[in-house]
This record gives C-alpha cells, structure tokens and sequence, in this order.
C-alpha cells in the first residue's frame, strides 16, 4: 500500500505542476489542460474547480501515504 500512496502522490503532484507551469502568465483563455487548449467558452470556474478536485485527490494520496508509513513504525515499535 505504501507504493500504491507514494505512487499516486507523485503522480497526482507531476499533473498538478505540469497544468501550473503551462499556464504561468496565461489567462484563462487558451487555458492548457495536458497540452490540448480549452476552450474560449469554457468557464473559470470549472477550471478552478478541477485544480481543486485533482488537489484533494493529491491530499488523499499524501495522507494515505503518512498514515501508511505512521502505522508501520508503530508496528515495528510493538515487535521490538
């Protein structure tokens, strides 16, 4: 489980930077979403709105990862 959270940490965090620095200085018309325009009609709000659901996924996956990592050096705790 460790791998699968680290894994989709990362991941989550790549998408995340890669929609970040594609967009420096751009307005949301042109917006790029994973190098395919969208469109000029296309609403700031749901912009922002799927950067904020692709940031809570990148959350669950970072607290999955901590609470993996937290339970596993409590139980080495009680081996010893």
């Amino acid at each position: 489980m460790k791998g699968f959270f680290l894994t989709g940490s990362i991941l989550f965090t790549v998408l995340i930077l890669i929609i970040a620095f594609e967009n420096i200085g751009g307005s949301c018309q042109g917006f790029l979403f994973l190098f395919s325009s969208m469109g000029t009609g296309t609403s700031p709000f749901f912009i922002v709105a799927g950067l904020a659901v692709l940031g809570i996924f990148t959350g669950i996956f970072y607290t999955g990862f901590a609470m993996q990592l937290l339970s596993s050096a409590k139980k080495e705790e009680e081996m010893e």
